[in-house]
């Protein structure tokens, strides 16, 4: 085993190759919170329930295990998790140590940091245990902390906005870079020309690629896995050149550290012994099992299947896949198709190994692949605008416009409307999802379509122009997909599917999607007198807006729209109270019980300052709090994926009525998602939060005065 006292160069070129090919493949989806402005609150504390405090001593393997915390140190902007994309799931080596942690049944208390030189200091100080992220090992590190076993090789690549043109080694360039980072250490040793300056804050890779459009800075330094998935979603930026020497990534721990750093390189040890490069494959699961490896799912990104919600990953199959990887004790890896004929390649490359998309089981599919037993079951129904001609019957279809995708499982039965009944079928673009013909048919932009039950109910509870005048199919079947040779893993399935399937869990996942509760009701305001309260929690809310400098009357307007001020409220989603903060979230600012109002409402008014602090201070106040309320409802990543989409469409990055509300809207469609970092977003829904927001804001504004 290598030393454990100090990293020492490997000698087996083979293992090297592996490692190369690992990082060829994996790739590392930046996290997406964006950092604070000039004029942010410092790092929010960890206060974790029932943790003691730790003392800034060191804490060797013995004296963690004893406590059951591991502290670990993160930059700020590494929050909300951008969507998983192509078998990678978030940060690859936060996947990883949560593994080592789950392994040793310990509890993260995650501490936040501005740059990588407070993450150095930290743990220079003991303030920390580990830093668990992809550091590059150079010499200077190595005299200053321990590092683990090379978790990978990557290459570091110059990046600058697209039509600038490559540098040369003699030319006299400035490369941006943050302070503290390894690619200084490059640049002065292969690029004595090149002069380097400093970014004073540690930032995402995405916010990085902004500086260089806007100009501020003309070139940078990526990871090659970094620079990998930025150029995946934008073509704005691109890579001009590698730089010579492949960089060894590890974690690191203090010097004095010995014990916790042995018990870290056997853990990846067996990694490294243990993990196949994710190329082609077609295990079948006991394989897959015994080599612990990931279970690749294959799915789409819609509100059905899989999509980001203010951080948090939701659908409902993968909802039901992350719990069959559970039962099985494997990994999760989630890739993410375009379309039918995207899964199907996929699949017969081994690039995945079930396909868990809401697939119909047809006799044509079941031509050229191998379904499990029905997991769900849906109706095809007719979907059509309210104010459109009335459908009651068959012959009412006469003439009339369906608007499907040929590789749809509805395909044949809209060919069937057209011989019995005259229908004009018209094909739909590939690129287009079924629930984006569903709001065309809201928007009157094409007269029909056929979708399944379960997404019309989805789409009624945001939608109420939509009528289903005629069900076509009745219990169709939805199932799993997998290769002919994988029959351990088609018979692990339905044993799954046949123990769930209308079970207590299966129906909580299913109601959670699917519910066939009707729409909300937009919000009637009670008249309210100058001398009423505005909610039970007005105290509550004015003590706590006034500490973050917020009107009070805006809280409780967001509060109504979270809650209707039911402190006991909870959504499907898991966010709790008033406020309708996440758990997690929550604990990570101090507060347990998000059913007490004083709790609930002291954390959603401290986020909602996170949120705010993430806009440029040159916004105008009022702007800064339409996005502030956009970036509570949707998350901060899908406002930035608006605000880079509006620059596009020729509109205002700093103005969200008519300019990023509307280019919030189009991120519901693929040809625009598709190049999004954070992906899917019902962009109806924070446009909505927005808008009745203010209007009950300025309703309070007029009785309060």
């Amino acid at each position: 085993m290598l030393s454990t006292l100090k990293y020492t160069l490997f000698k087996d070129r083979l293992f090297y190759r592996s490692m190369l090919s690992l990082s060829l493949i994996l790739i590392i989806v930046s996290c997406g919170q964006d950092q604070n402005d000039s004029n942010s609150n410092q790092p929010i504390a960890v206060n974790e329930e029932n943790y003691q405090p730790i003392p800034n001593k060191l804490q060797n393997w013995s004296k963690i295990k004893q406590s059951g915390v591991i502290r670990a140190l993160k930059l700020e902007w590494e929050d909300e998790s951008s969507l998983p994309r192509l078998g990678s799931t978030s940060l690859h080596h936060i996947e990883l140590f949560n593994q080592f942690v789950e392994q040793h049944k310990l509890t993260i208390q995650w501490i936040k940091v501005k740059n990588l030189d407070q993450m150095f200091t930290h743990l220079d100080e003991f303030k920390a245990d580990i830093i668990p992220r992809h550091l590059t090992i150079t010499k200077n590190r190595l005299t200053r902390m321990n590092f683990t076993h090379p978790l990978l090789l990557d290459k570091e690549v110059l990046i600058a906005k697209k039509g600038i043109a490559k540098p040369t080694k003699d030319s006299m360039i400035t490369i941006s870079v943050p302070q503290g980072t390894s690619y200084i250490d490059s640049i002065t040793e292969h690029f004595q020309n090149w002069q380097v300056e400093l970014l004073k804050e540690a930032q995402s890779s995405d916010e990085i690629a902004d500086s260089l459009i806007k100009g501020t800075i003309k070139y940078t330094v990526l990871d090659g896995l970094a620079a990998s998935t930025l150029l995946s979603y934008r073509d704005d930026v691109k890579s001009l050149m590698n730089f010579p020497d492949s960089k060894k990534l590890a974690w690191a721990v203090n010097q004095q550290n010995n014990s916790l750093l042995a018990k870290l390189n056997d853990f990846i040890t067996v990694h490294h012994i243990t993990q196949t490069a994710r190329l082609s494959r077609t295990l079948d699961l006991n394989e897959i099992k015994q080599k612990k490896l990931a279970l690749r799912i294959i799915t789409r990104n819609s509100p059905e299947t899989y999509f980001l919600w203010r951080g948090t990953l939701m659908g409902f199959e993968y909802e039901l896949m992350r719990e069959f990887a559970k039962r099985q004790n494997v990994r999760l890896d989630i890739i993410v198709a375009d379309n039918y004929q995207h899964m199907i390649k996929l699949l017969e490359q081994g690039k995945g190994d079930v396909i868990a998309a809401g697939l119909s089981r047809t006799e044509e599919r079941q031509s050229e692949l191998k379904f499990s037993i029905r997991y769900n079951r849906i109706s095809e129904l007719i979907v059509a605008h309210k104010d459109s001609p009335p459908i009651n019957s068959f012959a009412d279809l006469q003439g009339r416009n369906i608007s499907i995708r040929q590789s749809s499982a509805f395909w044949q039965t809209a060919q069937q409307l057209a011989k019995e009944h005259g229908v004009n079928v018209i094909a739909s673009s590939e690129s287009i999802p079924t629930e984006l013909l569903i709001a065309q048919v809201a928007d009157k932009t094409i007269d029909l379509t056929i979708a399944d039950s379960n997404l019309i109910s989805i789409e009624k509870r945001f939608r109420n122009n939509l009528v289903t005048p005629l069900t076509l199919k009745e219990n169709v079947p939805h199932a799993y997909a997998v290769r002919d040779n994988n029959q351990q893993l088609l018979k692990a399935l339905n044993a799954f599917i046949k123990k769930e399937y209308r079970g207590t869990f299966y129906n909580v996942i299913k109601s959670k999607y699917f519910s066939s509760a009707k729409r909300l009701k937009r919000y009637r305001q009670q008249r309210i007198s100058a001398d009423s309260d505005l909610s039970p929690y007005d105290q509550l809310v004015k003590d706590n807006a006034r500490k973050y400098q917020f009107d009070w009357r805006l809280i409780t307007s967001q509060m109504f729209q979270e809650s209707r001020f039911d402190p006991n409220a909870l959504s499907a989603a898991g966010a709790q109270g008033l406020m309708q903060v996440l758990p997690r979230t929550g604990k990570e600012m101090g507060y347990i019980d998000l059913t007490q109002p004083q709790q609930s409402i002291a954390a959603g008014v401290q986020y909602m300052d996170w949120t705010r602090a993430r806009f440029s201070i040159d916004l105008p106040l009022e702007e800064k709090m339409f996005f502030a309320l956009a970036a509570y409802n949707a998350g901060i990543g899908h406002v930035r994926d608006a605000q880079k989409l509006a620059v596009k469409m020729g509109l205002s990055r700093n103005k969200w009525f008519n300019n990023v509300e509307k280019s919030m809207l189009l991120l519901q469609q693929p040809e625009y998602y598709s190049k999004a970092r954070y992906g899917y977003v019902r962009g109806s829904e924070p446009v909505n939060y927005v808008r009745e927001i203010q209007q009950r804001y300025l309703s309070y504004v007029e009785v309060t005065k």
